[in-house]
């Protein structure tokens, strides 16, 4: 996540989109559904799903992580996750967009809002 916080800095982006990752984990700080608190999980875990946005204002990322019996779980992806060999992230960077919050009174929380990059109506 620090890596991906860097890159939004150093390019300026005001929208991302995380599309794929595969790689490897020992360590992974989840957050589940439903749930204030994280879960941490230690072992080898191989990265079957990474996704999500990127903006100024933060990241929505959501994990897939799967044991060395093939069971598969997820969530929200918080800080103090650890790569094992490697995270190969496919990164796109949305020049016509930038990504916001706003408050949604059905859902009760923050939701992403889509613009038009300001300069590029």
């Amino acid at each position: 996540m620090a890596a991906l916080r860097h890159l939004q800095r150093r390019t300026g982006a005001k929208a991302m989109a995380l599309v794929t990752c595969v790689g490897s984990l020992t360590r992974a700080m989840i957050r589940h559904a439903n749930r204030d608190e994280a879960s941490e999980y230690r072992g080898h875990f191989e990265i079957t799903a990474l996704t999500g946005t990127i903006s100024p204002a933060g990241q929505h990322l959501h994990l897939t992580i799967a044991d060395g019996e093939g069971r598969a779980f997820g969530g929200h992806l918080l800080p103090g996750s650890r790569v094992y060999t490697t995270a190969e992230i496919v990164v796109l960077i949305l020049d016509d967009l930038a990504f916001g919050r706003a408050p949604c009174p059905l859902s009760g929380h923050d939701e992403l809002v889509v613009r038009t990059a300001p300069g590029k109506e």
